[in-house]
């Protein structure tokens, strides 16, 4: 079978880690990647090995491509995820899928109006340890659900304070750990219990506001640490807090308590279980990427290349797979995160609006 075509747009993290992990699948070819910003040389050249746009509008308007992966900061999302859609493509956007729930709606419709497939790069839902989790609560191996706590703590504070940020310290450009993160927290806890969150109280805070240095000086609108409480609709309560710039972080927690047993999950990479006595280690298939995969992108193999199998079974086959992302699934995180930055902005619980349409299965 002749593999589906590629073209990424970004340069950066899109260039890194989508192009690798895309080349690696025998269903892809990866034939082009554009530059996110217009550069002063205007000719084509390839770049390493793949050819080269310096503006992702000629990359869309000049190659026939089968799928766009869309890989820049949150603020363009919205201009090129609709253009590449209008343009015929089916579409990869990088999380979170829009700057707000308008947005992300938006693309959500324009997807189904012009029947292409729209994915969102909610990666970390393939790797073994979160489908593990999964297929626990739709088993129901803990019973029903009374309280999820997910928390991280990180040692960013050198990096923080010692490195210019650029547009991830701009709010105008969909920078701050909330939607670097939170995003990622939010749709897999979406996920997980197969539920909406109703409402939501949130806190956002900057610890380290301004870097002075060789870059210049540059003052932070961006959060670098989170909390926010909430509740399912199933009445499960969620407890999630992020704090980057720490001296000495302890990594990632999550605990999940049910009415028949309690699931522990440190780091990613160790999960426990507890139904009454002492916790119990649950082991798991080690995933290993290739030795050929260079860093950052052999970071993010465990669950891209899962992702990126996923969606060539559902364009080669024409039939989504339950536990691929999409733009709804997007747009239902987009809509908490929103009810998060609210929350915090005006000190108050904020009920969650996902602007239901019974087009998109949401009641």
């Amino acid at each position: 079978m002749k593999p589906l075509s590629v073209g990424i747009i970004g340069t950066g993290f899109g260039g890194h880690v989508h192009a690798p992990i895309f080349s690696l699948h025998p269903g892809f070819e990866v034939k082009s990647i554009a530059s996110v910003y217009r550069q002063q040389k205007a000719e084509e050249h390839t770049w390493k090995g793949i050819q080269h746009y310096r503006n992702w509008r000629d990359m869309l308007e000049k190659e026939q491509l089968d799928l766009v992966s869309i890989a820049s900061s949150p603020s363009q999302h919205y201009e090129m995820t609709m253009l590449a859609l209008q343009s015929g493509h089916h579409v990869l956007t990088e999380k979170p899928l829009g700057m707000n729930a308008e947005q992300t709606l938006h693309m959500l419709t324009e997807s189904e109006r012009v029947k292409r497939k729209a994915f969102v790069n909610f990666q970390w839902r393939w790797t073994p340890i979160r489908q593990r989790i999964k297929r626990m609560m739709q088993g129901k191996e803990l019973g029903d659900i009374q309280h999820i706590q997910y928390t991280g703590s990180f040692s960013g504070h050198a990096v923080l304070a010692n490195s210019y940020r650029g547009w991830e310290a701009r709010r105008e450009e969909g920078g701050g750990f909330l939607f670097a993160i939170g995003s990622h927290m939010v749709d897999s806890l979406l996920w997980w219990m197969d539920e909406e969150i109703t409402d939501v109280y949130g806190d956002l805070r900057t610890q380290i506001p301004t870097y002075s240095g060789d870059d210049g000086l540059e003052v932070r609108e961006t959060d670098d640490a989170f909390t926010f409480i909430g509740r399912f609709r199933s009445g499960a309560s969620l407890v999630a807090n992020v704090f980057f710039p720490g001296i000495r972080g302890a990594g990632w927690k999550l605990e999940i308590h049910g009415t028949k047993g309690t699931l522990m999950m440190r780091n990613d990479d160790t999960l426990e279980c507890s139904f009454g006595g002492s916790f119990e280690r649950i082991d798991l298939e080690p995933v290993h990427a290739p030795a050929s995969l260079e860093a950052p992108a052999v970071h993010y193999y465990n669950g891209f290349y899962q992702m990126v199998d996923g969606i060539y079974s559902t364009l080669a086959g024409n039939q989504t797979l339950p536990d691929i992302p999409t733009f709804l699934d997007g747009h239902k995180a987009q809509a908490v995160l929103d009810a998060i930055r609210l929350s915090s902005e005006t000190n108050t619980r904020i009920n969650v609006d996902y602007t239901y349409d019974k087009r998109f299965g949401m009641d």
